[in-house]
């Protein structure tokens, strides 16, 4: 009957229906038969525990760039970086470097790098001699400040639609059709994931606040890093979902007017999707 509830729910997808409490269903339905698709896992797990995230594609990829910009801010900080810095800023901008990072600033294919890493880490963190290429590699990402979203609304949308797929919720003529409620799907992926807190170690925490305060005015969410160890805080707020749409067409006039504590174009009021398919501020 599961099953039945989730086609049925999509066929009103499909006739162009844009009902919240559909997607909810949809993703709550398929989070734990996801095939290996992250994304809509994540996107489902933030329906069903919205309030706090200790685990998941984004609460790893957000602490993977807390400990890369934590690490390279150090001299900025007043602060010396220490062995151990340096071996957790190296695995956590390994995990973040795209291939063609590596290729760069290494001049190598990625299972390259990561067999030199992982030789010139062992010898490092036993104070052993590493050799020139190991060396190289472990100053490329010892001490470097790498980030990227963890996932994207294309990503979302491809994954959403083989999940379906291979769940047999639709067939594969039927993806077409979806497309109609494509940026209606990005931007209830953005609610869900509004005002949610990522649980970084320790007691350090960092608020997921959507908004579109980037260089070409999409749509995204980002995590709020703030460091709090000077005079002044020093605030790091980097992208964990970015889209494709443009705030203009998807918003009410009162999310593009609004100057946020962090950044203009950042919203620290709870939104949603209303009558109009637009996303405005509760209330």
């Amino acid at each position: 009957m599961i099953d039945d509830d989730l086609r049925m729910r999509t066929g009103r997808l499909l006739a162009g229906q844009r009902r919240v409490d559909d997607l909810d269903r949809l993703f709550l339905g398929l989070r734990d038969r996801h095939h290996g698709k992250e994304s809509v896992r994540e996107i489902g797990d933030f329906v069903a525990h919205r309030a706090e995230r200790q685990k998941g594609l984004v609460t790893q990829v957000a602490r993977d760039v807390l400990t890369s910009v934590s690490v390279w801010s150090l001299g900025f900080r007043n602060k010396k970086a220490e062995r151990s810095d340096i071996v957790r800023a190296a695995k956590a901008n390994f995990r973040l470097a795209t291939d063609q990072q590596l290729k760069d600033g290494c001049g190598l294919r990625r299972p390259v790098v990561k067999h030199r890493l992982d030789s010139g880490l062992a010898k490092f963190e036993r104070g052993e001699t590493i050799t020139d290429e190991e060396m190289a590699v472990l100053l490329y990402l010892g001490n470097r400040f790498i980030w990227k979203p963890a996932f994207n609304d294309g990503q979302l949308f491809s994954e959403f639609c083989e999940v379906m797929r291979k769940n047999a919720i639709i067939d594969a003529g039927d993806v077409s059709a979806l497309e109609n409620v494509r940026a209606f799907i990005t931007l209830y992926a953005i609610t869900c994931m509004h005002g949610s807190v990522i649980q970084f170690d320790g007691d350090m925490r960092g608020e997921l606040l959507a908004g579109f305060a980037n260089r070409d005015r999409l749509l995204e969410v980002k995590v709020q890093i703030r460091f709090d160890d000077m005079p002044k805080p020093i605030l790091a707020p980097i992208c964990m979902f970015l889209t494709s749409l443009q705030p203009d067409a998807h918003c009410e006039p009162a999310l593009l007017s609004f100057q946020g504590e962090w950044l203009p174009g950042v919203w620290s009021k709870p939104i949603e999707i209303n009558t109009h398919g637009k996303l405005n501020f509760i209330g």
